[in-house]
């Protein structure tokens, strides 16, 4: 398979926020490549106004 460049969006109440993107074979090893780039780990979480994707957020991957 081909790799293909991926958008990733988190779903917050405020509205949707692009985080970037990532480049990945398959939707599935994109959402886990978003989560290894993009993600906030629980013990770093102290900054509420980091941008990124936190345990209990929503988030997508789309293609670019």
């Amino acid at each position: 398979m081909a790799l293909k460049n991926w958008n990733v969006c988190v779903h917050l109440k405020t509205g949707s926020v692009h985080l970037g993107q990532v480049g990945e074979e398959s939707e599935e090893l994109a959402r886990c490549a978003a989560l290894s780039k993009f993600g906030i780990p629980e013990d770093d979480d102290a900054d509420p106004t980091a941008r990124g994707i936190r345990v209990d957020d929503e988030f997508d991957v789309s293609p670019a």
